[in-house]
């Protein structure tokens, strides 16, 4: 258990400096490449490739083993990082955090689904607690050291420093778990029948979202091309029910609900902190080092948030406990949104912020555990896919919307901001409505409802 504990760390440290840093210098990046109207592309761009890898990782997984998705998915992780570390358009550099999204995307499922099946049910809130944790090291120094090297050297440096290091340790990871997981290979059973069938019903539609969300994405960046974002975001919303749990979209009580409400919270957060960000950058001024610390405070307060769900084991309060962290969220979001107005001071809005972290953090981790307890072992890749793509999906078309919103208000006179902000308000206000739907999940209902179909 202590290896795959340590392995899994080290992992998911390496990409939560990327995505944590990257998130306080993309301002700085759209600003030097004349990229600001692209902003949506580029944080997005990730997530939506994260769905089409999330699919394959899935499958890859429950017919495999964890090994060769983790270990492709490094390599694709490093090799996207040091491509958009050394590009000059800020098109070059979404498609290579792009890249890297498919490698995030086959390595976090598949250490979902190796705790799914190699640790036992009461060490599973421990263990995504410390995935949780994982992101506090990076969260306090990665975004203010990133910051503060793209405006003292260059933030091509941030790409770079992490891209490298993950190419060379490649072979490293490889001879790690070739170990680590041989005995774990020995017992299992797969059923080729189901994963072809699964294959033919996922993969199509997952390259599907991923190539939607992409398209509306691009398209947000401009008023003319707005009714494009509108279609692409129809076809996503008409595809994403083939790769989740059946229900899901209308709030299905069980396995459904645990799903949506993991998709509206995470859509919340990283939309807000994205457009928060830039908004004390452009808007308010801050320099890239003193807004990275914004993000170090989310981070913090996240992991606390998942420290605190730990101490509860009571299986009814701790989905109280869910309950409480989306409506911390919910006004958290309130008060970041409160940015947007010249008389309230900054101080407040990361206040606001760090609260929503809060309770996200309560809320993630229960949901995590949740969905696994209520799935057969056979299927842990299949519902840690179903989670990912929900993660990944959800906030790539967040961050879609705020996008659009942004460019369509650019000339009415309001704080062009505002509409996005109030979208992911209303957005965290529903998932306090999906968490209400989870106390109902009493039984498994990947088997034998089979509600992927």
């Amino acid at each position: 258990m202590r290896t795959l504990l340590t392995s899994s760390v080290v992992l998911i440290t390496l990409a939560a400096f990327e995505n944590l840093a990257v998130t306080a210098v993309m301002p700085v990046i759209a600003r030097e490449l004349d990229g600001l109207t692209l902003y949506a592309l580029a944080m997005g761009l990730p997530l939506a490739t994260h769905v089409a890898a999330t699919a394959v990782a899935a499958l890859w997984v429950d017919a495999r083993s964890v090994r060769w998705p983790i270990v492709s998915g490094v390599a694709l992780f490093a090799v996207g990082l040091i491509m958009a570390g050394l590009v000059n358009t800020i098109e070059l550099v979404a498609i290579g955090r792009g890249i890297s999204g498919l490698g995030t995307g086959l390595i976090i499922v598949s250490l979902y689904a190796a705790v799914g099946s190699i640790v036992p049910a009461e060490r599973r809130p421990g263990f995504f607690a410390a995935f949780a944790a994982a992101w506090v090291v990076p969260g306090l120094v990665g975004p203010m050291v990133a910051g503060y090297i793209a405006q003292w050297f260059s933030w091509r440096w941030v790409f770079l420093a992490v891209g490298i290091p993950c190419l060379l340790a490649v072979p490293i990871v490889n001879r790690f778990l070739s170990r680590a997981t041989a005995g774990v290979q020995a017992g299992r059973v797969v059923n080729r029948d189901e994963i072809i069938s699964r294959a033919r019903r996922t993969l199509l539609p997952a390259a599907g979202v991923a190539v939607a969300i992409a398209v509306m994405q691009t398209a947000s960046s401009s008023e003319r091309s707005l009714p494009i974002a509108v279609i692409s975001l129809i076809v996503a919303f008409a595809l994403l029910p083939l790769l989740l749990p059946k229900g899901t979209l209308t709030l299905r009580p069980g396995v459904p609900s645990v799903v949506v409400s993991r998709m509206l919270g995470n859509a919340v957060i990283i939309a807000v902190e994205a457009y928060f960000l830039l908004y004390l950058q452009n808007e308010r001024g801050w320099n890239p080092g003193p807004a990275g610390l914004v993000v170090t405070i989310g981070s913090v307060t996240w992991a606390l948030g998942s420290y605190a769900q730990t101490r509860v084991h009571d299986p009814a309060k701790r989905l109280r406990l869910a309950r409480v962290g989306t409506i911390l969220l919910t006004f958290g979001a309130i008060g970041a949104a409160t940015v947007t107005l010249p008389a309230v001071h900054p101080a407040f809005s990361i206040a606001g912020w760090a609260l929503a972290g809060f309770g996200m953090g309560m809320m993630y981790s229960i949901m995590a555990v949740l969905a696994l307890e209520y799935t057969p072992q056979e299927r842990h890749g299949e519902i840690s896919g179903s989670l990912q793509i929900a993660d990944s999906g959800g906030a790539a078309i967040a961050l879609s919307l705020f996008g659009a919103l942004y460019v369509a208000f650019g000339s009415v006179p309001i704080d062009r901001y505002l509409p996005g902000f109030l979208l992911m308000v209303a957005l965290s206000a529903l998932s306090i409505v999906a968490v209400k739907r989870v106390p109902n999940l009493t039984r498994p209902s990947l088997p034998e409802d089979d509600p992927t179909r």
